[in-house]
């Protein structure tokens, strides 16, 4: 049986890792795009402005990770309750067509996959188009996908 807090965990687990490659990304573009092998050496020689290109783009997501990151610490113990609709912080599992599915609903980290004890939980945001589908149902509940495919909301923890 999944556990909320495992899910969360592992959450916090992952962000962590992808701040940490995100961060080390940064710096290696930065480095790079400050060393003096990468100086153009004409005008069109643009592997340095491409490098600080890079270097900014991989800060920026380092900052959207951290603040992802802050999001889900900083709510961990009202994202732990437990939930008898879908709602932030639900752990829900659907049965979409044929195929059984689990989903956390999170403030933010949306589209991570996360594997607990075999189990693929994947994190969903208010933003993504499931969570609008499921936001506000309980167990036993039907739903239709927009390709026409029927749902039912098996658990919701």
């Amino acid at each position: 049986m999944l556990l909320k807090s495992d899910v969360i965990a592992a959450l916090i687990a992952n962000l962590e890792e992808e701040l940490a490659a995100a961060e080390h990304a940064s710096r290696d573009a930065a480095s790079y795009a400050t060393d003096e092998e990468s100086r153009a050496e004409s005008k069109w020689d643009t592997q340095g402005l491409e490098a600080s290109y890079l270097a900014a783009g991989q800060a920026t997501h380092a900052k959207e990770v951290s603040k992802a990151l802050g999001n889900i610490i900083g709510q961990r113990i009202e994202l732990e309750r437990a939930c008898t609709s879908v709602q932030r912080g639900a752990l829900i599992q659907c049965q979409l067509g044929k195929s059984r599915e689990w989903f956390f609903f999170a403030p933010s980290g949306g589209g991570e996959t996360l594997a607990i004890d075999g189990t693929e939980v994947t994190v969903i945001t208010p933003d993504s188009p499931i969570a609008h589908l499921l936001v506000g149902h309980g167990t036993g509940d039907d739903f239709t996908l927009p390709n026409g495919a029927p749902g039912k909301v098996l658990a919701v923890l």
